[in-house]
């Protein structure tokens, strides 16, 4: 009985050690490549499924954890190392007395010593992802967006006679950074010298009188919060209940969107991504806010445009991408109803990007490739599209999703100190020109209005959700509270948001956690 309660002992001992090991080499990973996500970003793909995440992010993961978990682990077995001399193992001999410095393995105390390690460890980790600013700011109640929301329901938004097709093109992790210095950016040398161009050329609402753009606020500032918060005006927040958003029914039922607005007008609605759509609950904001027709990665295996054993990085690359989007939006153009088309490349997504192999190695780095391949294969589509019979009746709004998540310091070795980043637009072929184009403050809230409006829909008040149509004179919140201000109360806990967003599934969670009463 005593060998097998040994036995027992060091079989938890070892499940233990090598979960707190684990535990430490996956913060430590996460903190080195994800420094720029916050923990509701991470929750909320744990909690929403990871169903689509390109392999590569996995195999990453396991090549660059597997020596710093082998470390750890060694080091934590250090204690129950057997040595030769048990007795003692440094002598020592001070005024003529000798002393012995014992060393006693901790075989009787394994399971103390292992649970001890892993709280640890848990903490540790706590610390080091901020799990300690997340879980404060749940504690903590704000009436900022019940105050400054406005719902497209109770506003009065009306369209011109001749509607618009709108495209909406969403290029990922793009930022303003890679433009020179002297236009606005942060490198000593263009990196994307036509996306620079097009903003030069066309309408991009700026923080400066150069190139600039959007700030990230709390709950935009990731893909899918990206891609909600430009088309409701609300950024994506997690309850205390965690809300799952995987049912089509319940991805922010309350909201009314880009999407909602252009249905009811009678558009023709599609969205396109280069990888699963299911990915983050992308395909469930979209079906249920305008009823989109979606075409992703499993739509393409699906029509036979490619095999399952095509496919790279997330999906299918941004060439594909376009080549798809331009055969996609011909189709809808044939149709007598107006259209609207959404689509999000993928290649400049961090890790490092994903170098296609006709992209020319012009710079140093791979992710500088990668980026200046995007910014020729934007300019490209642009060329194809102005040469369309549709063009004059279409306006394309383009803009990054975020700003990059590259970490390694990769964006602080390349820009001057006191630099601010920010997210890239451009709209061409607009219906209207802004009154106020640069030294604007705003963020991707303030994208919902903005792209209604520059298809020339006129917006009682000129404010949607928590954004402010830049167009218009009207001052953002950013403009009319501050940068601060804003951050914080958007960081933290609403009812407003669950009971009127959230709704019907927060409801349902509140009923679950009551027993069903």
């Amino acid at each position: 009985m005593k060998k097998i309660i040994n036995i027992v002992a060091s079989f938890l001992t070892f499940i233990l050690l090598s979960i707190a090991a684990l535990i430490c080499a996956t913060a430590k990973y996460i903190s080195n490549n994800f420094a720029n996500q916050g923990i509701d970003e991470m929750i909320f793909y744990l909690m929403s499924g990871i169903e689509g995440t390109s392999n590569d992010v996995f195999v990453t993961a396991i090549k660059q954890g597997t020596l710093p978990f082998l470390l750890i682990f060694s080091f934590l077995l250090i204690p129950f190392i057997k040595f030769k001399k048990r007795e003692h193992i440094i002598s020592l001999e001070i005024r003529n007395k000798k002393i012995d410095i014992h060393i006693f393995p901790l075989r009787k105390l394994r399971l103390i010593y292992a649970f001890l390690v892993m709280l640890v460890s848990l903490f540790l980790s706590y610390k080091l992802l901020g799990f300690d600013h997340y879980l404060e700011q749940l504690d903590q109640q704000s009436t900022f967006i019940s105050k400054e929301y406005v719902s497209g329901r109770d506003v009065a938004i009306n369209f011109p006679e001749k509607k618009r097709n709108l495209i909406i093109l969403y290029l990922e992790s793009m930022e303003n950074s890679l433009i020179d210095k002297k236009s606005g950016g942060g490198w000593d040398y263009t990196v994307i010298p036509e996306l620079e161009k097009l903003a030069k050329e066309n309408i991009n609402f700026s923080n400066t009188d150069l190139i600039g753009g959007a700030f990230p606020v709390t709950g935009t500032d990731w893909t899918v919060a990206a891609l909600t918060s430009t088309t409701s005006g609300l950024p994506l927040k997690i309850p205390v209940n965690q809300n799952l958003y995987r049912n089509s029914d319940n991805f922010m039922p309350g909201a009314y969107t880009l999407g909602d607005i252009l249905n009811k007008e009678g558009y023709n609605l599609e969205v396109m991504f280069g990888s699963d759509a299911s990915f983050g609950g992308r395909r469930n904001y979209y079906e249920s806010h305008g009823n989109y027709k979606i075409f992703d990665l499993n739509t393409a295996i699906k029509e036979g445009k490619m095999e399952k054993g095509d496919k790279v990085w997330w999906g299918f690359d941004d060439t594909h991408l376009f080549k798809w989007a331009k055969e996609e939006i011909t189709s809808l153009a044939r149709s007598d109803q107006p259209f609207s088309f959404s689509f999000l490349t993928a290649n400049t997504h961090f890790t490092d990007g994903y170098l296609e192999s006709g992209a020319d190695d012009k710079f140093n780095t791979q992710y500088e490739n990668v980026y200046a391949y995007s910014s020729e294969q934007v300019n490209e589509f642009i060329k194809w599209l102005r040469d369309q019979d549709f063009y004059e009746e279409t306006t394309l709004v383009i803009m990054g999703d975020h700003l990059s998540m590259q970490g390694g310091g990769f964006f602080p070795t390349y820009t001057y100190e006191g630099y601010k980043r920010t997210i890239y637009n451009t709209f061409l072929n607009t219906a209207v020109e802004p009154d106020k184009e640069k030294n604007r403050f705003f963020s991707s809230l303030d994208m919902y209005p903005t792209i209604l409006a520059s298809i020339g829909v006129e917006i009682e008040g000129n404010r949607l959700g928590l954004g402010t149509n830049l167009f218009s004179e009207r001052r953002t919140l950013i403009e009319e509270f501050g940068f601060k201000h804003v951050n914080k109360h958007l960081d933290r806990q609403s009812n407003y948001y669950n009971k009127n967003i959230l709704k019907d599934d927060y409801l349902e969670l509140i009923k679950q956690a009551n027993g069903n009463k």
